[in-house]
């Protein structure tokens, strides 16, 4: 099964956080996805929206020659099920 992949260069990352992971919470467990990005914050800032328990860190990657750069691969692991009251990702 092919993985996808997200290119977040050159995006606003608010909203490209959003559809990451919505992207993630519609995958099943034991698919990856791939997010190539130029600012480390992101990775931090993913890692913190997604429940720990749910995703596992496969490779993760500076890109050579291209300054901050870098490339990560997240496989799921299991469901996210929401805890607690409604999310404002589980309405979108």
């Amino acid at each position: 099964m092919p993985m996808n992949a997200f290119d977040l260069r050159e995006t606003l990352i608010p909203f490209s956080l959003l559809q990451l992971t919505n992207h993630f919470n519609q995958m099943k467990p034991g698919e990856a996805v791939e997010i190539i990005g130029s600012d480390i914050s992101l990775i931090t800032d993913l890692t913190s929206i997604l429940p720990e328990s749910a995703y596992e860190i496969v490779l993760r990657t500076n890109q050579s020659g291209s300054g901050r750069d870098f490339r990560l691969q997240i496989k799921k692991t299991k469901p996210i099920k929401p805890e607690g009251g409604k999310s404002c990702l589980n309405s979108i």
